[in-house]
């Protein structure tokens, strides 16, 4: 039996994305608990304080933008990498662009974090795909 997702995580710092992308989960019941942040330095605390309120089996979905003022996404990705281990559930990581540069894809599927690379915004049907493969 699949996991219930128990909080989806938006690292985004364009406000219109990030209401749209947790309106559409919302809508979808993929999680009751939908958390925007805006920027990485916010996620990254958001993240530490919501781990203190998982269960192991729990699972966290995290939609991370790749192309953010200040901290970026890869960033992100280098800091998650060095809590991970203090991280109590499992946490799958999707990065998200308004561009599709062949380089951040590639990058992307090389770095073991990342669990899907989605332009944005999302649609439907990617949600609806990933809900098929999390919800069997």
């Amino acid at each position: 039996m699949a996991k219930e997702i128990k909080s989806i995580l938006l690292i985004d710092d364009d406000l219109a994305i990030n209401y749209f992308h947790k309106r559409l989960f919302l809508k979808l019941e993929i999680s009751n608990s939908v958390l925007p942040f805006f920027n990485v330095a916010d996620a990254l605390k958001g993240l530490v304080d919501l781990n203190t309120t998982l269960l192991k089996n729990d699972l966290v979905f995290i939609f991370l933008d790749v192309n953010m003022p200040e901290i970026d996404g890869w960033s992100f990705l280098e800091e998650f990498d060095k809590i991970k281990s203090t991280l109590i559930a499992e946490f799958k990581i999707f990065l998200l662009s308004s561009s599709v540069n062949p380089e951040d894809i590639k990058k992307a599927k090389k770095n073991d974090l990342v669990a899907n690379y989605f332009a944005k915004p999302l649609m439907m049907e990617g949600i609806l795909a990933l809900k098929e493969i999390y919800f069997k």
